[in-house]
């Protein structure tokens, strides 16, 4: 794991915003005559910066493991909490990419017709599906409201917390049933065991913040908090781990192994002490992010006749299929490293991996 640096958020955020002026101007300038020198530049931009980002990534300096000496006394529990800090930039590049294909239809029409208007309108419809769906299947709005009442309990002095030590990273993968015959479902679940009075809990987070978290407290005992509301709150409890260094992960917890600690004996004493996420780390995972911007690269060549001639200076089929074939690109190879997402574990620390599967199929 490599931490982000400002030279890695500059060249990301030029990479995303010059993607986002060339597929605008698709529309913004939708008459301009070929060639079309302006998206050429803005997508030549993109790329150039997209590499820069990629090697930046690659040479920044890795994320050392474990902090300052803890103090020699307890420190009091925190009344301020950080919420997770969001990700914009993997935000902005899915919906750029879950776009594109919209975008290139309105290219492919140059003047239009009524066949074009036809298939602008239906992947209009499929590109808005499409986004709600994604949007459905990653939102975080849940969890950020769970940990939403933790900080405010913090606020208010109003906390369960027990003594722990920071342990190892743990993948577990649950195989299940799937919808079709034959098919077999498998989740995985990530989590930093922490260490409390003899027991081992369990705190849930996505697998970079979970490795973020083993990587530098691995080893230091802290805080871990659960909110005073917990009773109002269904399934799992939002909590924190705030090491005695300052540093704190937040997540999810199971609420009977948290039970034992909420009974009201366990009252830390609070101070208004600053304490500070987890360092960041650049978003750069070559297996995820090598096919994806293979896919952007062959989309750019293959739609650079259509923005040179002109959509009406080429023939019909011809303009369709480039079109369509760079759009082909943008979701192939995208999807081959979202494959890889899934499988892929953060680097520079050593993970568990336990298997389990459900007992009508095990």
């Amino acid at each position: 794991m490599r931490r982000s640096t400002l030279i890695t958020r500059a060249l990301g955020g030029a990479a995303l915003a010059c993607a986002t002026v060339a597929l605008s101007l698709v529309f913004v300038r939708y008459d301009a005559p070929a060639p079309r020198w302006d998206i050429l530049s803005a997508l030549a931009a993109g790329l150039v910066t997209a590499g820069g980002w990629a090697l930046a990534s690659r040479a920044a300096p890795r994320l050392s493991p474990g902090g300052p000496a803890a103090p020699e006394q307890v420190p009091p529990s925190p009344r301020r909490l950080p919420l997770p800090a969001r990700r914009p930039g993997r935000t902005t590049g899915a919906v750029l990419l879950l776009v594109t294909p919209l975008v290139l239809s309105r290219l492919a029409a140059g003047s239009g017709g009524v066949l074009s208007g036809v298939v602008i309108i239906l992947v209009l419809v499929l590109t808005v599906k499409t986004l709600l769906f994604a949007r459905r299947q990653v939102s975080q709005a849940a969890v950020r409201g769970k940990l939403r009442v933790l900080v405010d309990d913090a606020a208010r002095g109003e906390l369960h917390a027990v003594r722990a030590r920071a342990g190892r990273p743990v993948r577990m993968r649950y195989s299940e049933r799937g919808s079709k015959p034959g098919e077999l479902n498998v989740t995985q679940y990530h989590w930093l065991v922490l260490e409390a009075e003899g027991r081992e809990l369990k705190l849930a987070a996505p697998p970079e913040e979970v490795g973020r978290a083993a990587l530098c407290l691995g080893g230091q005992e802290g805080w871990l908090c659960w909110p005073e509301r917990w009773k109002l709150i269904e399934d799992e409890l939002p909590a924190a781990f705030v090491a005695d260094t300052g540093e704190v992960v937040m997540g999810l917890a199971d609420p009977d192994e948290a039970r034992p600690y909420l009974d009201g004996s366990h009252r830390p004493a609070v101070s208004g002490r600053q304490v500070r996420r987890l360092p960041r780390t650049t978003g750069f995972a070559g297996a995820v992010h090598g096919p994806v911007l293979g896919g952007a690269l062959l989309a750019a060549l293959i739609t650079t006749p259509v923005l040179y001639f002109g959509p009406d200076g080429m023939p019909w089929a011809l303009d369709w299929l480039l079109c369509a074939s760079a759009a082909a690109a943008l979701v192939v190879f995208p999807l081959r490293g979202v494959g890889q997402a899934s499988q892929a574990l953060p680097e520079g620390v050593s993970w568990t991996v336990e298997e389990e599967s459900d007992p009508s199929i095990a």
